[in-house]
């Protein structure tokens, strides 16, 4: 080993805080990055290859009914290389121990081998063409596990109003539901109360009394088609079948939510990381620096023995390095750790046969790479002032440098009024800028990490507060299997724990503006006008009454279609049975919905749109809290009903999902407390090198070890208040920006802090510094005062 070699051990022995605190910084930089790209490339890749080998479609046409036969005939539609036909309906699901859930139907074609959307088995086994008089079908495993159903297990549902038994061969997924999603009201996966069912095609004909017939067509497109001129072409086709809905791959509800959360996961690997490294490559930058004007007389010694000036650079350069090697070793096993938990948390939202874990090495070579980077580019910058030393001239004690006026003492008033101490604070400080830039910037660094970490539960506790307490004011929601009249709900009135009901009725529709051609698929909910069981509002948080006629419209469709209020829109109905009507209504406002979206009119207006009265899809009851277990067992003999929603179980699931949550917050946290401590450490460890002879003098003049301690604290306490007054709006900012990207047209998170946010940000960050500095302190008690008042002359 050389003499330069065994020297950089001699000074990681002698100052082991400073390199560990460094090599931590790097680490968390390496971490971050290894466990996000990882978490990215893992999901990334088990969408792609789950996507293409299930042929999951490139275009989605809903019809009333057509025949099977007609996928086949659009195969020779221009840039439509494959169409499959299959059956999608919504069943309601019979609970053993009682209650209702909602499983949503996708049927199979066992005869084409090539079909669209294919199904890929997890356990158990596929289907089998000679199954006998059982109806053999497969569950997601969520929904299988939730509900204790096990290859074997019969249940039923109810179709066309009779129960069926259905036999379980196994568990399965389908690149249709990847991530299973009620509606875009329902957020979160709720596997006790909604799941999938697959089933071959021929058997749920026959029980739907659909023989021959289906109601979705899936197209792949050719490469090079056009989207906008096959999905014209392939409605004109089925327009005799009713149609209801066309959209692509990138609006197919599912799919959207994993493409938003893969665009997340590669915004944060990109930038989180980049704020450590940028720390790190600051901090090794002020030490080396400082070590090399500490060091000069050493240096000469080197040069005047014959070490060229590239020799000492590297070995500068070579304990920067370690430093970085040292954290991408730390934060390359921690990182593979992290992006593990990673990993089973997207497994236990995203239903993806593939595995999602595994082992990214182009991750963790580039993060070793980039880290190496930073510590090599900070480290030659830094040692550029070896090349000036000169044998000689190093020799002799380096001249002081001349005392300069800071700013503050122009300010007479203010300066007069400061003790001693804080002056000397003061001008140590704004007299080394380059660490108070950087000390300052790590501090507002750890202040933005907080204040990203906690204002996330404030928009999430926003948003569920308005949903459940202000948009949905009610106990129960019924949802009917097929739209009925007020007449037959009259005796719920006379039960005992109701208190009050609000019949709703659901109109999926097609919109489009007078003036314009584009077409928008949208939802309206048909309500009494002055109902308080559903609260509309605008998007200053304002509450909307619901019109007589007109419609408050959605936002986010209104925007698509270039409407504003005061604009008339044509509304052509889209319902699975009867006729299709058009109609033209008055824009008389926009709503902003926080959760899933849908417009409103009147009950009367929606009915008229049918050519119906007092018609309705959904039940909202109000009911004694008391009873609510006799109104639930009411409900369960009838086979009209599809779902019973409990809004208390609804928000008891939320509250679970939060829960499980604060172990990614509590990793935050841990991750801005290290910063702040390490940033905190070698800022004090410096300043406490430079001012040791001040430090050792002032202590045999008779000042106490506390008030030694004061000056310095005085001087960390001042850059980390700058450090949080400048991190708590910039944390807002960047709060503000990660939003935007997480923000898509099925929900939209309000950028919505707290003040205690603000408040427990900034006491988080100064509690960290003053745990950094106090790592310092036992340098302090043990200075050596002979060691220190040494003269160097």
């Amino acid at each position: 080993m050389s003499i330069l070699s065994r020297r950089i051990l001699r000074r990681v022995k002698k100052s082991p805080g400073q390199f560990i605190a460094l090599s931590v910084v790097v680490m968390l930089g390496v971490l971050i990055y290894i466990a996000m790209t990882t978490a990215y490339y893992n999901l990334n890749r088990s969408q792609s290859d789950f996507y293409q080998k299930t042929r999951f479609a490139d275009y989605f046409f809903m019809v009333v009914k057509a025949p099977e036969g007609v996928a086949r005939q659009l195969s020779d539609v221009p840039g439509v290389a494959r169409a499959s036909g299959s059956i999608r309906r919504d069943l309601t699901f019979i609970k053993p121990e009682g209650g209702r859930g909602t499983l949503r139907l996708a049927t199979y074609d066992l005869d084409d081998e090539t079909r669209l959307n294919n199904l890929q088995v997890i356990s158990g086994r596929d289907f089998s063409k000679n199954s006998g008089q059982d109806i053999e079908v497969l569950l997601d495993p969520a929904f299988a596990k939730a509900n204790k159903l096990q290859p074997g297990s019969v249940f039923k549902v109810i179709a066309e109003g009779k129960e069926v038994p259905l036999t379980v061969i196994g568990t399965a997924a389908s690149p249709e539901f990847v991530y299973l999603m009620k509606d875009t009201a329902s957020w979160m996966p709720d596997p006790n109360e909604f799941g999938l069912l697959m089933m071959p095609r021929d058997r749920a004909q026959k029980i739907l009394n659909m023989q021959g017939q289906v109601n979705q067509i899936a197209v792949q497109l050719t490469p090079g088609a056009s989207a906008d001129e096959v999905e014209k072409q392939v409605q004109d086709r089925l327009r005799p079948y009713g149609n209801l809905a066309a959209y692509p791959r990138d609006d197919q509800l599912s799919h959207s939510v994993l493409k938003g959360e893969l665009q997340q996961l590669k915004i944060s690997a990109l930038y989180l990381p980049l704020f450590f490294f940028i720390i790190a490559a600051g901090i090794q930058f002020m030490l080396l620096g400082r070590l090399i004007k500490n060091e000069r007389t050493s240096i000469g010694v080197f040069k005047a023995l014959g070490y060229s000036n590239v020799r000492i650079i590297n070995h500068y350069v070579a304990y920067a390095l370690s430093i970085s090697l040292t954290g991408a070793l730390l934060g390359s096993i921690l990182g593979v750790a992290l992006a593990s938990v990673f990993s089973d948390m997207y497994a236990t939202y995203f239903n993806l046969p593939s595995v999602i874990g595994g082992l990214n090495l182009n991750a963790i070579v580039n993060s070793v790479l980039l880290s190496l980077l930073v510590g090599g580019v900070s480290g030659v910058l830094a040692c550029l002032g070896v090349i000036r030393i000169n044998p000689a001239e190093s020799m002799r004690p380096k001249a002081p440098q001349r005392g300069r006026r800071i700013l503050l003492e122009s300010w007479a008033g203010l300066w007069k009024r400061l003790n001693s101490g804080w002056r000397m604070s003061l001008r140590s400080m704004l007299r080394n800028r380059t660490r108070f830039m950087v000390t300052v910037l790590g501090v507002a660094f750890t202040a933005v990490v907080l204040v990203i970490t906690l204002f996330m539960n404030d928009a999430i506790d926003y948003m569920l507060t308005r949903h459940f307490a202000m948009e949905n004011n009610y106990d129960y929601l019924v949802q009917l299997s097929a739209p009925v009249k007020e007449s037959e709900i009259t005796g719920w009135n006379q039960w005992e724990e109701v208190k009050k009901l609000e019949p709703v009725l659901e109109l999926p529709v097609a919109l489009t503006a007078v003036d314009g051609s584009r077409e928008e698929n949208d939802m309206f909910y048909g309500v009494n006008p002055g109902q308080d069981f559903l609260g509309v509002f605008a998007a200053d948080d304002s509450v909307l009454p619901i019109p007589e006629e007109g419609v408050v419209m959605s936002e986010r469709v209104a925007k698509k279609l270039g409407l504003k209020v005061g604009d008339m829109v044509n509304v052509e109905t889209k319902m699975n049975q009867g006729a299709v009507r058009k109609g033209q209504l008055k824009v008389v406002a926009l709503n902003q919905a926080l959760m899933g979206g849908g417009s409103y009119v009147s009950l009367n207006t929606a009915n008229r749109l049918l050519g119906e009265s007092h018609l309705f899809t959904r039940i909202l009851v109000r009911v004694d809290s008391s009873q609510a277990e006799r109104f639930e067992k009411r409900l369960q003999d009838m086979t009209a009903i599809s779902s019973i929603v409990s809004k208390a179980d609804e928000r008891t699931g939320w509250n679970q999902m939060l829960d499980s949550a604060l172990a990614s917050i509590a990793v935050m946290i841990m991750f801005a407390a290290l910063l702040g401590m390490a940033i905190t450490y070698n800022s004090t460890y410096m300043n406490f090198n430079e001012k040791q002879r001040e430090l050792a003098s002032m202590r045999v003049l008779g000042y106490t070890r506390q008030e030694l301690t004061g000056l310095l604290f005085k001087e960390t306490i001042l850059q980390a208040v700058i450090g949080v007054i400048i991190g708590l709006p910039l944390g807002r900012y960047l709060g503000s920006l990660y939003l935007a990207s997480a923000t898509n047209e099925y929900y939209s998170l309000p950028f919505i802090i707290y003040p205690r946010t603000y408040v427990m940000s900034a006491v988080g960050t100064m509690v960290f510094i003053v745990l950094g500095f106090a790592l310092v302190l036992p340098r302090l008690k043990h200075i050596d005062l002979v060691e220190a008042l040494k003269s160097t002359d």
